[in-house]
This record gives structure tokens, sequence and C-alpha cells, in this order.
């Protein structure tokens, strides 16, 4: 997979953006906290935080070979993507509590949840980009990457939509030549402690890992302060996210 990894600078830039994308994440929080009587909706933020960052970072370092736009992911969910002018790469940012790598379109939600409503159908559809791409074919790779369940690739569509999808993905086809997936991870602590690449196969619905760029991270490190604000995202909580189910509906350039 090493034909896949972004240059290390660019890897660089990402991870240093989504460490201070959440880092004013959790500023704006403990800023909302002191100044509202309720605020526990601004934890559905952080993903917007991140990717404007990121966004920021490549405009500063080179906004003529980054490029993004605002898509929408589910009825109301939108996020951005991002583009590799010169080898035409179009990526994605991700949490990786909603993430799985061994079934890439089905969101990876708290036991108990109904897991009928978690498909994303807008990834597995973006993933055909790779289509033609060359995957590993290493046994023990499968083995250790085996998706837990069967699930149908040919995701269902309504009728008056298919044409449209049909439309959209030959499009994209002509307009990329690769479609990856970055994500980040937090800790026990609420700590950036991982982000990883990796490159979705549309066949078997495996996210196969380009690269682990934890060891770039720099300077996540949080306070009690900072902890405090984020707890009780785990008490519960769902990251809307989590339910962007739908493919692409109306896009604008960023």
């Amino acid at each position: 997979m090493e034909q896949y990894k972004f240059k290390p600078k660019h890897s660089e830039i990402i991870v240093k953006a989504i460490i201070e994308g959440y880092r004013e994440y959790i500023e704006h929080r403990i800023d909302r906290r002191e100044r509202m009587e309720i605020s526990s909706a601004f934890a559905w933020t952080k993903g917007n935080f991140i990717e404007s960052k990121i966004a920021e970072y490549f405009k500063e370092y080179d906004g003529q070979a980054f490029t993004h736009k605002k898509s929408k992911a589910g009825l109301t969910w939108d996020y951005l993507q991002f583009t590799h002018k010169d080898s035409k790469v179009l990526f994605l940012i991700k949490n990786a509590a909603y993430f799985n790598e061994k079934c890439f379109s089905r969101a990876k939600l708290p036991a108990g949840m109904d897991r009928k409503d978690a498909l994303r159908t807008y990834l597995h559809d973006l993933s055909k980009i790779n289509a033609d791409l060359k995957f590993p074919t290493d046994s023990s790779y499968h083995e250790l990457h085996q998706s837990e369940e069967v699930v149908q690739l040919s995701l269902p569509i309504p009728l008056n939509q298919v044409t449209r999808v049909k439309e959209e993905i030959k499009q994209l086809s002509s307009m990329y030549n690769e479609f990856h997936i970055l994500t980040y991870a937090m800790d026990d602590a609420y700590q950036i402690s991982k982000v990883k690449h990796y490159l979705p196969n549309p066949h078997d619905n495996i996210a196969y890992l380009i690269e682990d760029m934890s060891d770039l991270i720099s300077g996540a490190e949080l306070d009690d302060r900072e902890r405090e604000v984020l707890a009780p995202d785990s008490d519960g909580m769902l990251d809307p996210a989590a339910y962007d189910i739908e493919i692409l509906e109306e896009e604008r350039q960023g």
C-alpha cells in the first residue's frame, strides 16, 4: 500500500490540523458552557471544527494544490470533501468511534442500537472510484481484516434515484483517481491518540490501512479543565454523523 501514501509534508499538515481543530472545538465548548445555560448540542460540532481547520491549513500551505467542497451526508449533516488536484485523490475525515474498517459502509454503533439504519451508502458509492485499484491479495491480510458480517454490497436505492446515482458515480470516476478515508480517535482521556489513513475497497467493503500516522501527533495533551467539558460526551451521546447514510445531495465549491 506504499504507493497510496500521502507525501510526508501533507500527512504532517493533516495531523496538525486535526489536533488544532479539536483544540479549537474544546475552547468553543468551554466558552459556550460558561456563557449558556445549556450547551450540550455543541458536542456535535467537533467534526466541523476539524474539517474547517484542515481546509484552513491547506489553503495556507498551497491553496492551488488542495481544494475542498461541502457535501451532504444524510438529510441534514454537512461535511467537507478534500481533493489533491495533481493526483486527483479525494479524501474524507471520519471519527474512528463510528468507523468500521472491516465494513466501512456500515457505521459502528454502540451495542444495543439498531444497525439497519447505519448504512452509509455514500461511502460505498464514493469507494467505487477505487474499483480498478490494486489491493492486497495476501491471505493473512484478508484473514485479519475479514468482515465480521456478510453485507449486501449493492445497497438498496429507491428506483427514482438509480439513474442519478449512476450518473454521479460515473462523474466522480472521471474526476478522481482514488478515494481515501482518514480517521482520528480519542483515548480514555479524550485526547487525540490515533490518526489512520485507509483505502476503501468497493469489492469487499474493507478499508485497507495505508498508513498509521499516529507517530506524527504532537501537542494533543489536555488539562483537567479541558477534559471536564468533554466528559459528558461519554454518557450515551451519539454524534449525528454516525447516521450519515445518504449519498451526495448538494455540493458547493469551498
